[in-house]
């Protein structure tokens, strides 16, 4: 594991631009002076939208801009280009602090990841810790999911305006270095609250509704509803749930065994207990036509490590507190019926004993992860001042950036106790 940069300085005067210009009709050069941020260690990202006009309110609008990113430190390639940036989100384009994707003209490299158009701009804006996704991620690289997400924290200036702390991170889709689904006959799909927003989706004989993330679908000239590809998947996941719910689901030649990777299932399920996600995004990847479904990658734990809670009429409120102790996830899609499994039990307790020794390592990357952003921090919530306020559903509030972190790794510590002791009676 690598340990997370960001941590050699944290108060870096860095010159962003220095324009020169001689004047007409003499020769006077009259330079201008470079705008000087104080990047508290951390890489830099600047967008400037054209002509200024901002990012549109409507996420499914992008408008042109050019991007940089800038590295004080020399730890990572400064890289620039031109592209375009439009919001992104379901309930979390709604925060005062937004979420943003950008895409280049052409593949840029950031941060020294492999080389792609498509780039995320995560503003972590409910979790005060700045931390949870991170956990997510972090989690997922020792637990030996096939892909994590890779991920970087960065300052934001968006035409001018300080925004304070995001997480730069790759998007979910295929591609050699990102979802190894095969170009032409793979799938990733997304189990989507939102699904009857998106341009084309299934829904299976059980109800479920999946999105596509690949292939890409008729509006992007590609696959529509009805055609080839379309009515495999369809057909593969009806296939599966009916063996899943059927009343041979155990039986390893008639049951779900066939039709999914229980390894990934396995470590998937695990990821999202111990930190106690209520809100999952599961991705589903179907690698090629000869592959078994595989539950990765994670994302989305926005809602987690003790930030909220559900109760019997949905989000709980204050004063509710979260559950620190009892199942959240054992009851997601699919997952309740194979842990009524004896074998994929089995396979659950495997995972989570090598995952157990390697908790000390998964804590130590993510209090560096935090000494990272300390400095930052502080102007991320002088630019956004909830540190005193409860927020969306959130159940907990602390008053300082401090007492968020320490939270959570309590919450953690709690939480894999608790699960460590559960998984052992079953």
């Amino acid at each position: 594991m690598k340990t997370p940069l960001g941590l050699i300085s944290f108060f870096t005067a860095l010159s962003l631009a220095a324009l020169m210009a001689v004047s007409c009709g003499k020769d006077k050069i009259i330079v201008e002076k470079p705008v000087i941020y104080d990047t508290n260690g951390l890489p830099v990202v600047t967008i400037k939208t054209e002509n200024g006009a901002g990012v549109p309110s409507d996420k499914t609008q992008s408008i042109k801009c050019s991007i940089k990113l800038v590295d004080p430190e020399g730890r990572f390639e400064n890289v620039s280009g031109d592209g375009k940036i439009h919001g992104r989100g379901n309930a979390t384009w709604g925060y005062p602090k937004k979420p943003y994707k950008i895409k280049f003209d052409e593949k840029r490299s950031l941060c020294g990841f492999p080389a792609n158009r498509d780039w995320v701009l995560l503003a972590l804006y409910c979790d005060k810790s700045l931390l949870r996704e991170t956990f997510l991620f972090t989690l997922s690289e020792y637990i030996g999911l096939p892909y994590t997400v890779r991920h970087q924290f960065v300052e934001l200036y968006l035409d001018g305006d300080n925004l304070g702390v995001y997480l730069l991170t790759e998007q979910v889709e295929q591609a050699k270095e990102r979802v190894p689904a095969d170009k032409d006959q793979g799938y990733i799909l997304e189990l989507d609250n939102y699904w009857n927003k998106e341009p084309l989706y299934i829904t299976t004989d059980r109800g479920h509704h999946f999105t596509f993330k690949h292939p890409k679908v008729v509006e992007e000239g590609g696959m529509y509803e009805g055609d080839e590809r379309y009515n495999f998947i369809l057909d593969y996941m009806n296939r599966f749930e009916a063996a899943i719910y059927g009343n041979d689901y155990k039986d390893p030649v008639n049951g779900y065994r066939p039709f999914v990777d229980v390894y990934t299932f396995a470590r998937w399920y695990i990821i999202q207990e111990i930190i106690g996600n209520y809100d999952t995004n599961m991705y589903i990847t179907l690698r090629d036509r000869s592959s078994k479904l595989e539950l990765f990658p994670v994302w989305d734990a926005e809602w987690s490590l003790g930030l909220a809670g559900v109760g019997t009429n949905g989000w709980a409120t204050p004063p509710q507190k979260p559950v620190i102790e009892g199942n959240i996830k054992r009851s997601q899609t699919y997952i309740y019926q194979m842990m009524h499994d004896p074998y994929f039990i089995g396979v659950v307790k495997s995972v989570w004993a090598g995952l157990k020794t390697n908790l000390p390592k998964v804590k130590s990357d993510m209090r560096a992860y935090a000494s990272s952003i300390e400095k930052a921090q502080r102007d991320n919530f002088k630019r956004w001042p909830i540190l005193n306020e409860y927020t969306s559903v959130g159940l907990v509030f602390f008053g300082s950036w401090e007492a968020e972190v320490d939270y959570i790794f309590d919450f953690f510590d709690k939480r894999c106790a608790w699960f460590d002791s559960w998984l052992a009676t079953q």
